[in-house]
């Protein structure tokens, strides 16, 4: 299978390759395409390779260099009078030595069927020649992404508080997100922003932001802002250093986008938690659960009108943007702006109820994660209302579980959450018992 959660995937120099990336272009190419790529030294030369198997198609290629997902995202939107296709080239939160691609059709990634359609011309391919080359152009999409930001947040509300921010992109958005808050008035404090490689570990989890926490609490900055690798993902920071559930800050953010619209229509996935749930039911909040990727997410955002639609991993996607994709950048800017409405983000985070929650991973390196999902499936008795969707998740009276496969990496994700601990740790184990016996 050529795609996972979202896009496609591996490591460098053994999954994803130039020879991949040649025909991937070239299999892609059917119109001009833009290209972006995140920090990863591996992205140079796979650069060149998508570069070469458009322009020998006969198309062009825009090159835009180190710039976020979402940055390319909107170069890709159905709003131009000619949108090019767009191949991003990044592994997203995985680590440095992955690589890969993500495909954008009309301001969002390529749908299922759409991947599908791809891998049938993919597997059937013949090298495909214009009559003539293609031309190789630069172009900056920076300042439209800016600018773009800028109409939907409260710019006033933020000059005037002028909130100290650090930020830590340890990727591609080092490009964007310090040059935009700053433009919007707040005092930056800019750390791990070279554009070479990374500096943590990309995935933005308080595991790997403790630095950086320690950092927002001893520099006195109401808050600290916190990106992957290609800047899809915004995990936010409280001014006392503690990096806020995710959970929480989705809850935060989808109270913020109702508050000025009709539109009642939320998009989350299998694992929102009670506290989403709970918090569309407060506001009078319809709220559609997808399989985990942000791929069904921008499909069923357009197909529902929705206004919102997030994942409890920090990617959301916004109805008013210029496009569909998740977007880090946005999310800092509008996390801000609740900030400078509304104060210190540790107060306000006390508004949400938190149960308990468990999210565990389990390597799958002897057998194929799909084949165990399967086999757990047909292993699980427990009674409450069960969803295949995405792997499993059952739902009892006083909590719920999810065991489904990584689709960026060979593990086994749990995830669970219960009102009361003790049910937690005995129904944990119980699971764990279960996967490990695989």
């Amino acid at each position: 299978m050529l795609f996972g959660t979202s896009g496609i995937r591996g490591i460098y120099g053994k999954d994803i390759t130039e020879e991949l990336a040649y025909k991937v272009a070239n299999v892609f190419g059917e119109q001009d395409v833009v290209i972006g790529r995140d920090t990863r030294k591996s992205g140079i030369n796979l650069e060149k390779a998508i570069v070469d198997g458009i322009i020998e198609r006969g198309k062009n290629a825009f090159l835009l260099g180190i710039v976020p997902t979402p940055t390319l995202a909107l170069a890709t939107a159905r709003n131009l009078s000619q949108p090019p296709l767009g191949i991003m080239i990044t592994a997203s939160h995985n680590p440095s030595e992955y690589n890969g691609f993500k495909l954008f059709r009309n301001g969002r990634e390529i749908s299922r069927s759409e991947e599908k359609e791809f891998e049938n011309k993919f597997n059937k391919w013949q090298e495909t020649k214009g009559d003539k080359k293609g031309k190789l152009e630069n172009m900056n999409g920076i300042n439209n992404h800016k600018e773009m930001i800028k109409k939907l947040v409260d710019c006033a509300a933020i000059a005037e508080r002028k909130p100290k921010v650090v930020v830590d992109c340890n990727g591609a958005a080092a490009t964007v997100t310090p040059y935009l808050l700053r433009e919007l008035g707040c005092q930056v404090i800019s750390v791990n922003a070279e554009l070479e490689g990374f500096n943590r570990a990309s995935e933005p989890n308080a595991e790997n932001l403790t630095c950086t926490a320690a950092m927002v609490k001893a520099m006195g900055a109401d808050l600290g802002i916190a990106h992957d690798g290609d800047g899809d993902r915004c995990v936010v920071i409280d001014e006392t250093g503690d990096v806020l559930a995710l959970d929480v800050q989705l809850a935060i953010m989808i109270e913020h986008e109702l508050e000025k619209t009709k539109n009642r229509k939320i998009i989350s996935t299998v694992e929102a938690s009670l506290m989403i749930r709970e918090t569309c039911e407060r506001l009078n909040a319809d709220i559609k659960i997808t399989p985990v990727s942000s791929v069904y997410i921008s499909e069923e955002l357009e197909n529902a009108n929705a206004i919102f639609g997030g994942e409890p991993c920090g990617e959301y996607i916004f109805a008013k943007a210029g496009h569909h994709a998740p977007d880090g950048v946005l999310a800092a800017a509008k996390f801000i702006e609740i900030f400078a409405k509304q104060g210190k983000l540790s107060e306000l985070k006390k508004k949400y109820k938190q149960y308990q929650m468990l999210r565990e991973k389990f390597k799958c390196e002897n057998k194929d994660k799909h084949q165990a999902i399967h086999e757990i499936i047909k292993k699980v008795h427990i009674e409450g209302k069960r969803n295949e969707d995405d792997g499993l998740r059952v739902d009892e009276q006083d909590g719920w579980f999810l065991i489904r496969a990584s689709g960026t990496e060979p593990i086994i994700r749990l995830t669970m959450e219960y009102k009361d601990k003790k049910k937690l740790e005995e129904r944990a184990n119980e699971l764990r018992e279960m996967i490990n016996a695989l």
